[in-house]
């Protein structure tokens, strides 16, 4: 068996990791152990590491200096969350070697992760009806449309996205999907519902069949794969700035400024909200509730607050 494998089949035993956050770390891990074989010479790692080399994998040979210029290469390349799930994957790699007994003590991971370029407008950068529009166009082939309406139309996130199966989605026009994190009272976490349109229905169904699939996981991918496509439809659409969690406040947004019909009363409450979401109810206004002025303009006319001016 090698390492790679190895690696996944201990946490597949010893985890409480879903099998897409394995997948995950061990792709990454994949790729340090690339960046290794390309930009660190033998000199640096293969004295007295030969063995170790051959049973748990070039990485297990790196030292403290060996991942820190590893992470300062890929400050410029990707999103300070995603360098600290590779912290975190190489966390769990070099445990697991010391659970095995090939190393005493774990490389130093003290890696100071800062945000860059790539991590601005996070918040200052909202979606709007029209960019949806035009970024449904963008998308091709019937994964990658079907990931864009899940990250639209659910506001799920990356995580959730990633465990989606398909026995979740339901004929009565519901979804249901396990939460990965809870934002705020631990309260509004654990297993989701969520309304299903036709059309996203629709979608899976002709997925499913596309891709020849059986039931389970629906997407057989990481969450960088994720990230990558929605990161090159924004820069294929002078939007620089978006990612997968985008899609999260737009979906908030537009749920959370649903009226009924006169125009003025929401149609869900915060607790409502906060549930369906896996939010509570003071994160939703602190970071995903993103007001229109003009809706704001709207309602205040609709609501009759000047009839008697």
């Amino acid at each position: 068996m090698t390492w790679d494998n190895t690696f996944k089949a201990r946490l597949t035993c010893e985890s409480t990791l879903s099998a897409a956050t394995i997948d995950q770390h061990v792709s990454r891990v994949r790729n340090f152990a690339a960046w290794m074989k390309a930009n660190v010479t033998t000199s640096e790692y293969l004295t007295g590491n030969l063995e170790r080399i051959k049973v748990y994998g070039l990485p297990s040979a790196a030292n403290s200096d060996i991942i820190r210029k590893y992470f300062e290469n890929i400050a410029g390349k990707y999103p300070s969350d995603y360098r600290q799930h590779i912290k975190a994957a190489l966390k769990h790699y070099y445990t697991s070697i010391i659970a095995g007994g090939g190393l005493k003590e774990m490389p130093s991971l003290d890696v100071p992760i800062r945000r860059n370029g790539t991590d601005r407008g996070k918040e200052m950068n909202v979606l709007s009806d029209d960019d949806v529009a035009t970024l449904r166009t963008h998308f091709k082939g019937v994964r990658d449309i079907l990931i864009f309406q899940c990250l639209t139309e659910l506001g799920i996130r990356k995580g959730e996205l990633l465990m989606l199966r398909f026995e979740d989605f339901k004929p009565n026009n519901q979804v249901s999907f396990r939460s990965t994190k809870t934002e705020g009272k631990s309260k509004y976490g654990g297993p989701r519902i969520m309304p299903l349109s036709d059309r996203l229905y629709e979608l899976v169904k002709e997925y499913k069949k596309a891709a020849n699939l059986p039931e389970g996981p629906v997407f057989h991918i990481t969450g960088h794969t994720v990230w990558r496509i929605v990161k090159d439809a924004g820069l294929a659409l002078d939007m620089p700035w978006l990612k997968p969690h985008a899609f999260r406040h737009y979906c908030i947004t537009k749920f959370s400024q649903l009226v009924g019909s006169d125009g003025v009363s929401p149609i869900f409450n915060w607790k409502e909200l906060s549930v369906m979401f896996g939010v509570s109810p003071e994160i939703i206004a602190q970071r995903y509730d993103h007001p229109d002025p003009k809706n704001i303009v709207s309602k205040a006319l609709k609501s009759g607050v000047y009839s008697d001016a």
